[in-house]
């Protein structure tokens, strides 16, 4: 096949997203065309379109090989090393590149994407932004190159002109895919694009074969699920401290407090099955079982929060009944860790597990996006604490042992997060973990020793912060519970005896009688001697 109508077919199957019939149909004309470095070109773009990375970049240097003067060919090879994780060898293709091709825009755009997905320090923030920007004003026309100077803008923190940025690009195209998606994540994205659901459901239902806009569709619906967590977190303990007020009440209100408990149960039920219906409107139909399929723990942690519920009610009502309050506290119990358990599922599921294993970058890019959730939202548990301390001082002043629930919820959501940033920690290692890489970005290369050690230090006293007075709520949970309503009661006064006690005060009576009517003697002392000097 004349190569001239070979590349017009594999740049019309590239255009219309059959990007495997044009690799095979590249592979087929191998043998005819494998000294043209313009074949290994098209060859390469066909593999990174399949995300065959390692093939792109073997293609790429084939067409080098063959001749140098092939700008398209370094910046695919410098794409495809950016995605194996090869950031040095990344970069060094594109500062070639840009000195060997100065007014080369896509080179400028793609160090600043390279630059940005990557940052390493404060000069990395900024030669990002000023890369994409020089792309900007060598294609003023190319919406693509506004979405990569809003991401540039974004990881610097200017927010404002992230925005400004976008507006611009869809000024161009304002049906650029890639803009109105990223538009709907930026602070403030929605004055341009409205809900981030109805946008994506508009977009999937012109292009319903783009993988992105499912995965989009599925991270949205996941990010929703995570509000759950800190209901929870109350909702059982609070239901203790119902049951405790009735084990504590006359007979007259036995019939009341559990249906307050049922009541109360019924319209937390319905509040979270609203919240669920509001996530699940701009799905399609039928989309809930396509996400069910990708994110299989979502829908179990989802299964766990009813089990959860169930126990909370079921405990809450036998714990009502002196007969039966171990027995409900237990189930109580067994709701709170159940909780936190399906919190943990939705929260790696949110952070986007990465579907290949041996992907390392991958697998980093979760940590770090894990380890950044789990360390969001801090006074937002602070709060969740303090409530239940208030929960677990009022049953421990009644002497109950549902004062345990309160303290094991408190526990346990301290723990479910200790526990996983210090995993992610261990693994990302001292110069990677979430805590450094965030004091590293913003400092400077000549300060990044000093950044490393600030960012360790502030994630072990962070981690410290909830893991230690998780341990110890959870440990005085325990042995709350085998101890019983003993270890809360106050210490009662040794018995006195009447008796005894009336006859020391006789005693005492008459000591002081005494002492009031003696009349001290004065008593003369012998004169002593003179003694006389020599």
């Amino acid at each position: 096949m004349e190569f001239d109508v070979l590349r017009t077919r594999v740049s019309h199957h590239l255009a219309t997203g059959r990007a495997a019939e044009a690799v095979d149909l590249l592979k087929e004309n191998l043998q005819q065309h494998q000294e043209n470095p313009a074949f290994w070109v098209h060859y390469a773009s066909g593999l990174l379109h399949l995300d065959r990375h390692a093939e792109a970049a073997d293609a790429a240097r084939a067409a080098l090989n063959l001749d140098v003067e092939q700008p398209e060919a370094g910046l695919f090879l410098a794409f495809a090393l950016m995605r194996l994780g090869q950031r040095d060898e990344a970069l060094q293709t594109v500062y070639w590149l840009i000195e060997t091709w100065p007014e080369f825009a896509d080179a400028h755009y793609l160090l600043g994407l390279i630059l940005a997905g990557s940052v390493r320090s404060a000069e990395d923030r900024m030669l990002s932004r000023q890369a994409t920007e020089h792309a900007l004003r060598l294609q003023p026309e190319n919406p693509e190159y506004y979405l990569g100077a809003a991401m540039a803008a974004r990881v610097s923190g200017d927010h404002r002109a992230a925005l400004a940025h976008l507006q611009a690009g869809l000024g161009i195209d304002p049906h650029h895919q890639g803009m109105l998606r990223y538009a709907a994540e930026v602070e403030n994205g929605q004055q341009l694009v409205g809900d981030r659901g109805q946008l994506l459901r508009g977009l999937l239902a012109r292009d319903p074969l783009n993988q992105g806009l499912h995965e989009d569709f599925a991270e949205t619906f996941i990010e929703k699920q995570r509000v759950y967590r800190n209901r929870f977190w109350i909702f059982i303990p609070l239901l203790a401290c119902l049951a405790m007020f009735d084990s504590l009440a006359e007979a007259a209100v036995l019939v009341i407090m559990p249906a307050l408990i049922v009541l109360v149960s019924g319209a937390f039920a319905l509040w979270n099955r609203k919240t669920f219906k509001k996530a699940s409107e701009p799905l399609p139909a039928g989309y809930a079982g396509d996400i069910r399929a990708r994110h299989l723990w979502v829908f179990r942690g989802l299964r766990l929060y009813r089990a959860s519920w169930v126990a909370g009610l079921v405990g809450a009502l036998l714990a009502c009944f002196d007969a039966a309050s171990l027995l409900g506290t237990v189930v109580l119990l067994l709701g709170v860790a159940g909780s936190q358990l399906a919190a943990a599922w939705v929260d790696r599921e949110a952070a986007g597990v990465p579907q290949d294993p041996a992907d390392r970058e991958a697998h980093r890019l979760f940590l770090l996006r894990r380890s950044g959730w789990l360390a969001s939202g801090f006074w937002m548990r602070a709060l969740m604490v303090c409530i239940n301390l208030v929960l677990f001082g009022y049953c421990a002043a009644g002497g109950s042992r549902l004062a345990t629930v309160p303290l094991a919820a408190l526990g346990l959501g301290l723990l479910s997060v200790a526990v996983p940033l210090i995993v992610a920690h261990i693994r990302l290692g001292a110069a990677g973990n979430a805590f450094a890489y965030g004091q590293v970005v913003g400092a400077s290369s000549k300060h990044r020793r000093a950044a490393l050690v600030r960012g360790n230090v502030a994630g072990i006293y962070f981690i410290g912060l909830h893991l230690v007075p998780g341990l110890l709520a959870t440990g005085f949970a325990a042995a709350l519970l085998v101890v019983g309503p003993s270890a809360l009661a106050p210490t009662d006064p040794l018995p006195m005896d009447p008796k005894r006690s009336e006859l020391d005060f006789n005693l005492l009576d008459e000591s002081l009688d005494e002492l009031r009517t003696q009349h001290p003697e004065i008593v003369e002392l012998p004169s002593l001697p003179a003694v006389e000097l020599p």
